[in-house]
């Protein structure tokens, strides 16, 4: 049995589709709410692992943990600003100096993931616009188009050898 359709009924369910069709992409492209979270909640054991993972420092070696911090989230990804620097008076061989140089006070934690330092950048491309403008870090970011919003991802460091 085939099912009789009118010009006005086709018309109605093409303007539907069109409409369902264009408002997608906006939906789609809309940027996370962000909101700041208490610093106090900034999880610097795991921090610290990571930290320790991409200097290659052993845990013998005391950290302390700098002002200013600030603790956020956009959508289900956190991030968090908190530099980690090695306690004063501590002596470090060449290569563990030069592992400190590449480190950011920038941290992202995307759902299901480990911590990872943003490495070096400005500021306004290591987290989202809408949160470092809400931690008020003394910069005033804009917003830059969902596509252009790629972040560089930080790696393990690779040292240059020590001095001769």
């Amino acid at each position: 049995m085939r099912a009789h359709v009118t010009m006005p009924t086709l018309l109605a369910a093409a303007a539907l589709a069109l409409a369902l069709a264009a408002a997608a992409p906006a939906g789609a492209n809309a940027r996370p709410k962000c909101q700041n979270l208490a610093a106090r909640r900034i999880p610097f054991g795991a921090l610290e692992a990571s930290y320790r993972a991409l200097t290659g420092l052993p845990s013998s070696i005391p950290l302390s943990r700098t002002e200013p911090r600030h603790y956020g989230v956009c959508g289900a990804t956190h991030y968090a600003f908190a530099l980690l620097v090695v306690a004063t008076g501590v002596k470090l061989t060449y290569r563990q100096q030069v592992a400190q140089q590449d480190h950011s006070p920038i941290w992202i934690e995307k759902p299901g993931r480990a911590w990872v330092d943003e490495g070096i950048d400005d500021v306004c491309n290591l987290a989202p616009a809408q949160l470092i403008n809400l931690w008020k870090l003394g910069v005033t970011c804009r917003s830059r188009p969902a596509a252009a919003s790629g972040r560089r991802r930080a790696g393990r460091l690779r040292l240059p050898p020590p001095p001769s």
